[in-house]
């Protein structure tokens, strides 16, 4: 995917974050995007990036990204970048909210998919990046459903990738570590559980990280020069320490990685 020229780029959650970074340095390489997100017709003139075309999407209306899939081109490059966040004990959570963010995070994202793979196998050529999350490796206390949604999601991508690439087609998951962004994030635990006051220790060290973490530029740099390769990689780990926590994540015992994170948090039991 190292020819741009004509390259058409679908960007999921594209009015702020990792989406508009990676729109904003696409459009100035060339690249004609095409950025969704929820109420297109809200954004304010300065917070465009000129030269995208703003479609409506809404990843927990099926109806919404039929209409999305009916309305635009062949589209060379997927980027799934969309999604929203969870924080709370599991026991505690309704199994409505449960669904809900998988349905943003995995299930809109896998009809996304499903209507762009056609047009990428007829033109033998096609690229679909998935942006994920590290917490799918190294999964924090109270993260439970989000990161296993985005564990399934790389899940997905691994296999995907290997379904479409006798057509061209590639598939990639990007794992951001810690990323300063404005993710829309739910939080759901009563100050009345049992759980409240690890959850809060949990919760204070968390935001500070992501109040800490990486800009958004630096991931979409990263998708950038991922989508300029003619062969990707199936899994990239980005931000501050990626390579030594994927390395980590990687050698050392499941049990060790995760008593780890719970001396991090102060859960050592």
């Amino acid at each position: 995917m190292n020819d741009k020229k004509e390259k058409t780029v679908l960007i999921t959650g594209a009015s702020k974050g990792i989406g508009r970074a990676t729109a904003e340095k696409l459009v100035k390489k060339g690249y004609r995007v095409i950025g969704t997100c929820r109420e297109p017709e809200r954004l304010k003139e300065e917070d465009k990036v000129q030269g995208v075309l703003y479609k409506r999407l809404d990843l927990s209306d099926e109806e919404s990204i039929k209409r999305l899939l009916s309305e635009i081109p062949t589209v060379d490059v997927l980027i799934n970048n969309a999604g929203s966040s969870l924080m709370g004990p599991l026991e505690e959570l309704s199994q409505d909210t449960i669904k809900k963010l998988f349905q943003i995070n995995l299930f809109g994202h896998s009809i996304v998919m499903q209507g762009v793979l056609p047009g990428m196998r007829k033109q033998k050529k096609g690229l679909i990046i998935n942006v994920t999350s590290f917490a799918s490796r190294t999964p924090v206390p109270f993260s439970a459903v989000y990161a296993s949604a985005k564990a399934a999601m790389e899940t997905l991508s691994f296999a995907l990738n290997s379904e479409t690439r006798q057509f061209g087609v590639f598939v990639t998951a990007v794992a951001p570590v810690f990323v300063k962004t404005n993710i829309y994030q739910e939080k759901s635990c009563s100050k009345e559980s049992d759980y409240y006051p690890y959850y809060k220790k949990v919760s204070d060290m968390r935001d500070a990280g992501i109040n800490n973490g990486d800009s958004p530029d630096i991931i979409a740099k990263k998708i950038v020069k991922i989508m300029e390769l003619k062969k990707p990689k199936m899994f990239y780990a980005v931000g501050r320490n990626s390579r030594f926590l994927h390395l980590a994540s990687r050698l050392l015992p499941k049990d060790v990685v995760m008593k780890n994170i719970r001396r991090k948090f102060g859960i050592d039991k």
